[in-house]
């Protein structure tokens, strides 16, 4: 009988050290996973604590710092490569804007010396071709602008109505050459909001010219507003076999399917998201049928 309780004493503390070990494995790896959390969430840059009591969660968590670490210095190095591009976009742009400035320059006293039917057919391709990569150019010098400058966002007050009423009415010739007919839903009523000028009046003809200049029938623009914020709509047929993507639609460099490569570079629209962003808006694309529709949406503000 004696056997039996020294076998049931064993069992016990064999049972009690076995929960004494669980409920430390638990609590390691709970606290292990609320450091974690942590991490994911961009609350913490420390590394996870190995102090634990089972070695293989230390392992483990010694391993989770390892990758963490490797994980750093790539992000570390891809920040590194994104601001050498920029930096890259910029100085070449800037250093290609002045000897184009010169060309067309001396193309325009060409144009005006005597020149024989072909010679000036001639002339003219070299100014159409100069005044494209010109245009690209200074695209190229707009984004390195707009994701380098470090200048804060002014704080006017803009009637974003009459800007976009301007707009459409400069963007009338374009529209008139494709045989595109707006189709305008705008309140009676001035529309105002505190931001910065240049950014939305950039922001508006991104949006507009680019509908325009991929649209395969009339485009379609719309402005709501209420207390908190501002959204205008801008949509456009589409090809119905069209491959665009419109969730990488403001990417760096994404000019869609071939209905939409006709040498734009794809920056446009990434300029919209960038001056978008830094007034504290947001801008997405969507697809519905044969419809490309981009949603602005940028807050009310207040007066300073």
């Amino acid at each position: 009988m004696i056997y039996l309780y020294i076998i049931i004493a064993v069992l016990v503390c064999i049972i009690a050290v076995l929960i004494y070990k669980n409920i430390k494995l638990r609590s390691g790896i709970g606290k292990i996973s609320d450091q974690l959390e942590e991490l994911v969430s961009d609350n913490s840059e420390k590394m996870l604590d190995i102090s634990l009591t089972d070695q293989k969660l230390e392992r483990l968590a010694g391993l989770f710092n390892k990758y963490n670490d490797k994980q750093r210095q790539v992000v570390a190095g891809a920040i590194k490569d994104e601001e050498f591009l920029k930096d890259s976009v910029a100085n070449i742009s800037h250093d290609l804007r002045t000897p184009l400035t010169v060309i067309l320059g001396h193309i325009q006293l060409i144009s005006k010396t005597e020149l024989t039917p072909e010679q000036r057919e001639r002339l003219d391709i070299v100014n159409n071709k100069a005044l494209r990569m010109k245009e690209l150019v200074d695209t190229f010098y707009e984004y390195s602008l707009v994701t380098t400058s470090k200048e804060e966002m002014k704080h006017d007050k803009l009637n974003i109505l009459n800007m976009l009423i301007d707009l459409i009415s400069d963007c009338a010739p374009l529209m008139d050459k494709k045989g595109i007919t707006p189709q305008i839903d705008f309140p009676e009523h001035s529309v105002y909001i505190y931001s910065d000028r240049n950014a939305v009046d950039r922001i508006f003809q991104n949006l507009i010219s680019n509908s325009i200049k991929y649209s395969f029938g009339d485009i379609s623009i719309s402005l709501v507003s209420d207390d908190r914020s501002v959204v205008l709509s801008v949509s456009n047929p589409i090809p119905e076999d069209s491959e665009l993507d419109p969730e990488r639609m403001f990417d760096r460099f994404y000019t869609g399917d071939s209905s939409r490569n006709s040498g734009g570079t794809g920056l446009g629209l990434a300029v919209v998201k960038e001056l978008t962003e830094k007034l504290g808006g947001s801008i997405k694309a969507e697809r519905n049928g044969n419809k490309l529709i981009m949603r602005l949406e940028l807050p009310v503000g207040s007066e300073k």
